[in-house]
């Protein structure tokens, strides 16, 4: 199983915004997951004292009903080295099959998987 890190926190929202672009959506539908996307901050309030209001560039919301669906197109691209291997996928739970008589090893998938996640600037939890 490879565990990626606060999966649905880690989204990097310029990242997801070009795989959706890709998909040739709806503009109406695109354009509303885009204000989904934008334009939200957050706040920390200790006691009585309120601080700024800073801007989320990261994260889906994963309790929201498109969260899952979400994360599902930002790992579209995530895909075995091998023919021989499997990655199964199912929102943010992704497994790693490779048989014993695969011609590429458990390492260097995982190796694969790690510079996609790199690229995508996604975290594997490496415990």
């Amino acid at each position: 199983m490879v565990d990626f890190c606060k999966a649905f926190d880690t989204v990097d929202h310029v990242i997801l915004i070009c795989k959706l672009q890709a998909l040739n959506i709806p503009p109406n539908f695109y354009n509303w997951i885009i204000s989904l996307l934008t334009g939200r901050e957050q706040r920390s309030k200790v006691q009585d004292i309120l601080s700024k209001a800073i801007g989320i560039n990261l994260s889906i919301v994963q309790g929201s009903g498109i969260g899952p669906s979400l994360y599902i197109i930002m790992e579209s691209d995530l895909y075995p080295k091998s023919s021989d291997n499997k990655i199964m996928k199912y929102a943010n739970d992704t497994n790693l099959l490779v048989p014993e008589t695969s011609n590429c090893t458990l390492t260097d998938e995982f190796e694969h998987i790690k510079a996609w996640a790199t690229a995508k600037k996604m975290v594997i939890n490496m415990s």
